[in-house]
């Protein structure tokens, strides 16, 4: 079986089953790196689509039963106190030269290839697996992955709504940019997009309902309590619901605001 995998936000590949594995104990991938294969609907993350690949050896650096945090050069975990902050990321001591030289020298952290941050935005390019961090409050992701897809054009295109709502939608799927986006979310976050994609559905099609009977038994306040529901669950899961947002799509980046001030401030600055 031959499988394709991301890295550095590039496509890699067709590699065997065993080539696979090689790169996940080498560390060159990790459980989080999306990867594809024929047959497949999508990509997904390395722990999804090989549950049974098993785990690289534990690093020696941590002691048993003692949980700690990624280096972000090398991605082994350690207990905090063998960990330095700098430039806002976590560094091992082994890896603190290999990062002061990429400091020095303006390059990205393997922990944040393909990802910048430009004020509160987020700098990225299609297809980037994000790191296995939430993008909203930093915490770890565990593996998951959120795929979002993303479309965006320039609003001066919404002026074409005065002159006609049809011609608007027509030039719009011509003209409009698309993204697709591979976010991390915790349990508590993807729990709370959950929860409002629930109460968005419900408002909707409970506040139609009402709507519906008011105007069979012609009851006002009925239909405003229809038209509240309706708007109201409407806005709740826009709101609550929301991930990353693009606010400009063109045909090398993607610029998305959303996300946390602790992830957005693991990541180096937007060179552009």
């Amino acid at each position: 079986m031959l499988w394709y995998y991301v890295s550095e936000g590039k496509q890699q590949g067709p590699v065997s089953d065993e080539v696979l594995l090689t790169l996940l104990h080498e560390g060159k991938i990790d459980r989080t790196t999306m990867i594809w294969r024929e047959g497949m609907p999508d990509w997904q993350p390395l722990a999804v689509a090989q549950p049974t690949a098993p785990p690289p050896p534990p690093p020696s650096a941590l002691p048993a039963g003692l949980l700690g945090n990624k280096c972000v050069e090398c991605g082994q975990v350690f207990p905090p106190d063998q960990l330095i902050t700098l430039n806002k990321s976590l560094v091992c001591a082994a890896c603190k030269p290999v990062f002061l030289q990429r400091l020095a020298e303006g390059v990205a952290s393997p922990g944040s290839s393909g990802l910048w941050r430009q004020g509160k935005k987020i700098v990225t390019v299609s297809e980037t697996p994000f790191p296995d961090r939430c993008v909203k409050c930093n915490a770890p992701a565990n593996g998951f992955r959120l795929k979002r897809v993303l479309y965006w054009q320039h609003p001066a295109y919404l002026l074409l709504l005065l002159c006609n709502l049809l011609v608007l939608l027509i030039v719009i799927l011509i003209v409009r940019k698309k993204a697709v986006l591979h976010i991390g979310l915790c349990e508590v976050h993807r729990t709370q997009r959950k929860v409002a994609i629930i109460v968005c559905f419900l408002g909707l099609l409970g506040g139609l309902v009402m709507i519906i009977v008011a105007c069979v038994i012609s009851s006002g306040w009925l239909g405003l309590g229809g038209a509240v529901a309706f708007f109201g669950g409407a806005i709740w899961g826009v709101v609550k619901g929301r991930t990353l947002t693009p606010t400009k799509i063109d045909k090398e980046h993607v610029w998305v605001t959303g996300a946390g001030k602790d992830f957005l401030d693991q990541l180096p600055e937007w060179p552009g």
